[in-house]
């Protein structure tokens, strides 16, 4: 018997296969990182096709086979279409959205990282990016255990503080952090991230080119 599971996702990255299909890769609530086909999402009679494009929240049908997951139905909740508009938007989630995919491994479900996905493609349609993508690094760090603690360290007052804080992306991109102490955020946020990815990011040096 076929199971079949709702749940909410974000899309972050999708390829076309085949005359009709679409592969794609979805951070759901319910089950963490999951690689889905979507039949016939490219035909023009299809029902959800229009929904299965990147860094769209949809709420999907997922029917699980042997083979793998294959999309039902999808309902988009929020297609956050200003992204798409803007190209320095469009930059910086394709960042967030390739970071998620390094980071996250299949099925391993914690809905807080996916919490914080939505988030972050929210406030990037909101186009409030300055420093966005280094704010995410750091929150999505700590979610996986891999910011160290700088209790003790000599460190401003205000570089802990933003560090330390337990708040939405927004309310810490808005708490003071002077230039030096952003730079050596996100040198240090950069560096955790070469030691534990096996690749570099590649939407990086497309980030250098718009910014």
């Amino acid at each position: 018997m076929t199971k079949i599971r709702t749940t909410e996702a974000l899309l972050l990255k999708s390829y076309d296969v085949g005359d009709a299909d679409r592969f794609c890769i979805l951070l759901t609530k319910t089950d963490g990182r999951v690689t889905v086909i979507a039949k016939g999402a490219r035909k023009a009679k299809s029902t959800f096709g229009g929904a299965m494009q990147s860094f769209q929240h949809l709420l999907v049908d997922l029917a699980e086979h042997s083979s793998g997951f294959y999309v039902r139905s999808a309902q988009c909740m929020d297609s956050f279409s200003h992204i798409r508009l803007n190209v320095q938007r469009f930059v910086v989630a394709s960042r967030g959205a390739e970071l998620l995919l390094h980071c996250l491994h299949d099925t391993e479900p914690q809905e807080s990282i996916f919490t914080l996905a939505q988030e972050f493609f929210l406030e990037c349609d909101r186009g409030g990016i300055e420093f966005l993508f280094p704010t995410f690094q750091l929150a999505l760090l700590k979610e996986l255990g891999l910011f160290p603690s700088f209790a003790g360290e000599a460190c401003s007052s205000m570089f802990y503080e933003y560090v330390a804080a337990h708040s939405t992306l927004r309310d810490r991109m808005i708490m003071p952090l002077p230039e030096p102490d952003r730079r050596k955020l996100s040198l240090l946020c950069d560096k955790l991230l070469c030691d534990h990815l096996s690749l570099p990011l590649k939407a990086s040096a497309a980030l250098n080119a718009v910014f």
